[in-house]
């Protein structure tokens, strides 16, 4: 490629095209600014409660919310899935003679109170 065929400066450039290569800042029309939509209402969550009453009348009992009934509740203690795996992680670990230790402690198991009538559950902890 030659050098000299090269022009030494760039053309010169007319006030038209400055213009049309920087145009000039002007407002949005009016009609493009819109205020922002409202916030969406805020959702409703809904509980449901279950209150069990317990009066003392007729000594010990309470009444099931869900037969009606006077009753005295059934209490029943049952193994959960993480007694099983903790006895299983025991084992894994070869510390198999403290295997039985979940099935010892009361925080591998479940609190379960049930209507001796209806056979509902009331609570469980």
């Amino acid at each position: 490629m030659e050098y000299s065929k090269i022009p030494p400066y760039p053309p010169a450039y007319s006030p038209q095209d400055q213009n049309r290569m920087y145009p000039t800042a002007s407002a949005p029309p009016t009609e493009m600014i819109h205020s922002a939509p409202p916030p969406p209402p805020a959702p409703v969550n809904i509980v449901n409660q279950t209150t069990v009453v317990v009066d003392g009348q007729g000594g010990p009992g309470m009444t099931c919310p869900h037969c009606r009934a006077r009753v005295t509740m059934t209490v029943k203690h049952h193994a959960t899935c993480k007694t099983y795996c903790l006895a299983g992680f025991l084992c894994l670990f070869l510390c198999w003679p403290c295997v039985c230790l979940p099935c010892c402690c009361d925080c591998c198991y479940r609190t379960s109170q049930f209507c001796p009538n209806c056979n509902a559950c009331l609570s469980s902890f």
